[in-house]
């Protein structure tokens, strides 16, 4: 779990990339909230997505129930300008739980309820932010 919770940090503080901070920290609410041509999505959409996911994953880890995803798409969700902040305070604190459940779990082997153990779903969630935090690079430079 050690190697997981160093990619946790990696993320978050940057090492080979720029850093979370780095990436959304500057952004006003109308460059988060903005479709450049031709994106399916803004940036605050990537982000409430990321922070669906994390907080589902969340739940799991801490016993929490959580009904099966239903595929609708409520995951991707068009944030206005006046809740970006929310939006992205909301990740960020997600991600500290995640780094903190990473560095201090004892049981990592635990199933969770869709069968995952609790190892995998810090795994995934790490994953899934690197893999969207490009996409949202990627959109920085399209502004």
């Amino acid at each position: 779990m050690i190697a997981v919770a160093e990619a946790l940090k990696h993320i978050a503080e940057g090492r080979d990339f720029d850093s979370l901070t780095d990436v959304l920290m500057d952004l006003s609410s109308e460059q988060a909230t903005c479709n450049p041509t031709g994106c399916p999505y803004s940036i605050a959409t990537l982000v409430f997505h990321m922070w669906f996911w994390q907080d589902r994953w969340l739940k799991q880890i801490e016993d929490i129930h959580c009904e099966p995803f239903s595929g609708d798409d409520s995951d991707f969700v068009d944030v206005s300008a006046p809740d970006w902040e929310k939006t992205r305070d909301d990740f960020f604190a997600g991600y500290a739980k995640l780094r903190e459940a990473a560095s201090t779990r004892v049981v990592f082997e635990k199933p969770t309820q869709f069968g995952d153990t609790v190892e995998v779903l810090i795994l995934r969630a790490s994953l899934h932010t690197a893999y969207h935090v490009g996409q949202i690079v990627l959109l920085r430079r399209m502004l």
